[in-house]
């Protein structure tokens, strides 16, 4: 989802956040999220969401995939303010063919986006004051990925 050069946010004083803190961040709005589910009428079934952190895995710096691949690609950011994480990031193939040896594009080969299903919580106005949040399925690119082309010869 999100690039990975990104492991630290800027703040507005010249400073930079920590991914940890980020991701605190994250899990107090997820806990205020389970407080304002609960205040849901009995008619609709809630289930509680507790995070754990200490399962969540530590990040390491790596090279930036996109970069180096035979078929690069690079991230189109899209808002969306009704969902939890409001900003989602999806890859974009940048060449129709894959990249050679000499680095020329090589069209006897394709570039195809990669597609992960993720889960996403949509914020829904319920009766009254409150809210409700729902959990969605979405199907997005994450990266792009050189594939020999489909011919099918005809008769």
């Amino acid at each position: 989802m999100f690039s990975g050069t990104s492991f630290c946010k800027e703040t507005g004083r010249g400073q930079k956040a920590p991914l940890a803190l980020m991701m605190m961040t994250m899990m107090m709005m997820m806990r205020m999220m389970v407080t304002e589910a609960a205040a849901v009428p009995k008619a609709s079934k809630t289930v509680p969401l507790l995070l754990d952190p200490s399962a969540l895995v530590p990040t390491r710096i790596i090279r930036p995939l996109q970069n180096v691949s035979i078929s690069p690609w690079t991230y189109n950011t899209s808002s969306d303010s009704s969902l939890l994480m409001p900003a989602l990031s999806e890859a974009r193939c940048l060449l129709r063919g894959c990249l050679n040896l000499e680095g020329k594009e090589d069209l006897s080969l394709e570039s195809r986006p990669i597609m992960h299903q993720v889960l996403v919580l949509r914020r829904v106005r319920a009766a009254g004051h409150s809210y409700d949040y729902h959990l969605e399925s979405r199907l997005i690119a994450v990266g792009c990925t050189c594939v020999k082309p489909v011919v099918q010869v005809q008769q």
